[in-house]
């Protein structure tokens, strides 16, 4: 019977664990989606055809969550037995002529709602009257579930290159039902669970602790992380968080994003991230919050290895300066070059500190503990920030995909904001344009389409000073 159980890692539970702070953590995107030209197409019937179909191929769709009995271990995970698509495909319908604002709106308020853990931790919610002939579809699946590169492996298994027509799900279950799961089944693997990761955690130590015999050794440690660790400024944005969310989505154009990389001599994340520091310059700029010293991303880095299929986090945090204290365009890209060329070191000073995984006993009691003290505390206001805004930049698709037999226009992601962490901007490519998506507390930054407005004028802001 354990074998039907998946304990999760530390790092996967440690999600779970930091919505007791009153943060929801799940990650999602908004597609907006062309209707095919067929009469009496209905999306929403063809999306839960399509995925009573693709089951099968998605692993993550299909777990649902399990405590261990007296907090033991970390929760686990397990195949549900069976699984009522209308309770997870639901309808909405956009008041009045509709249109872009009001849909950013739903999706702030949509976003806001933590997920049941009744029942597998994602949602679908299609969205009607966006505009004529598009429909959007609001995704949201629990961060505990998977990571970026998870993610991209969940749409692989659900989206088509081509516009295939929904199949009728077999009648025989896509996934052999799991049993009833006893207390004791639950208890043996979560006991077996920690033990585990007792000696996992004994055989790879954080090097804090192996370089502890050796003055030398842990001297130049020490000395390695002050060079790699940067300070941020106090802003606006590293403050508790309320419960609102509030939603923004630009589309650039990839190639034009190309061409400015080309001829400055950067990378193209070069160039995504002076477009994200053009833009909260201006932001804090128009509310006279701009601190003298520069901003700092957060940055996720995968730490999964090539060929890695493992549904689960395998991720870590980087650091990274904006040069938001560099007024012109142009120098203020070059500053952004030079910082992110110490990515891969500062990567490897962190690396193998922070352990991924972590003992579960007690842990929904104790880690759970400590996320309602960040929250009624407002730790992350006294502490000294290490970064302002999280910046992702996720490589997607360059041709155009296709779900329940309908074409996606755009495909833009929605991330998480935390305590501390109230913008988060998140970027994908997509069929030929960067799709930005921008999640913030909506006490925050209650209007995130003013600053994805400026992203597009700090783009083209770049594209005038080409040489």
């Amino acid at each position: 019977m354990g074998k039907s159980l998946t304990p999760l890692t530390g790092l996967d539970a440690a999600f779970l664990y930091l919505e007791s702070a009153g943060t929801p953590m799940h990650v999602g995107s908004v597609m907006l989606i062309e209707l095919p030209n067929k009469r009496g197409f209905d999306f929403h019937a063809a999306l839960l055809a399509h995925i009573a179909e693709r089951l099968p191929r998605a692993p993550a769709l299909r777990r649902i969550l399990h405590e261990a009995p007296l907090d033991l271990g970390h929760p686990m995970w397990a195949n549900a037995q069976d699984i009522d698509l209308r309770k997870h495909i639901r309808k909405r319908k956009l008041a009045g002529a509709g249109g872009h604002d009001k849909l950013m709106a739903l999706v702030g308020k949509l976003h806001s709602e933590p997920l049941s853990r009744e029942l597998p931790m994602w949602q679908f919610v299609v969205i009607e009257n966006v505009e004529p002939g598009i429909v959007a579809l609001y995704s949201k699946v629990h961060h505990a579930l998977l990571d970026g590169q998870g993610g991209i492996a969940l749409a692989q298994a659900i989206l088509d290159v081509a516009p295939v027509a929904p199949k009728r799900a077999s009648k025989k279950s896509a996934t052999e039902p799991a049993a009833a799961l006893s207390r004791s089944d639950l208890a043996r693997t979560a006991t077996r669970s920690t033990v585990n990761q007792f000696a996992k955690l004994l055989r790879a130590l954080p090097a804090t602790l192996k370089l502890a015999g050796s003055v030398g050794q842990a001297a130049s440690m020490i000395g390695n992380l002050r060079e790699n660790i940067l300070l941020a400024p106090r802003t606006v944005f590293n403050r508790k968080i309320g419960p609102g969310r509030s939603f923004g989505a630009v589309s650039l154009p990839l190639d034009e994003v190309k061409r400015v990389a080309r001829g400055f001599g950067v990378s193209l994340n070069d160039v995504v991230m002076a477009i994200c520091s053009g833009a909260l310059r201006d932001l804090l700029l128009a509310v006279d919050g701009l601190p003298k010293k520069s901003l700092v991303a957060a940055m996720p880095v995968s730490l999964r290895e090539s060929g890695n299929t493992d549904v689960n986090n395998q991720v870590s945090m980087v650091q990274c300066s904006l040069a938001t204290d560099v007024a012109d365009p142009v120098e203020r890209l070059k500053a952004i070059h030079d910082s992110t060329a110490q990515i891969k070191r500062r990567i490897a000073a962190f690396k193998n500190l922070i352990p991924t995984d972590f003992p579960g006993l007690a842990a929904p009691i104790w880690a759970a503990g400590l996320s309602r003290l960040w929250a009624s505390g407002s730790i992350a206001e006294r502490l000294p920030a290490l970064a302002n805004v999280a910046i992702s930049n996720v490589p997607g698709p360059p041709v155009p995909l296709y779900l329940a037999g309908a074409k996606l226009s755009h495909y833009y992601p929605v991330s998480i904001v935390t305590h501390g962490l109230a913008f988060n901007i998140t970027v994908q490519s997509y069929a030929g344009s960067l799709e930005f998506g921008l999640t913030a507390c909506k006490d925050v930054v209650a209007r995130p389409d003013i600053v994805a407005r400026a992203m597009a004028a700090a783009l083209k802001e770049l594209s005038d000073r080409l040489p």
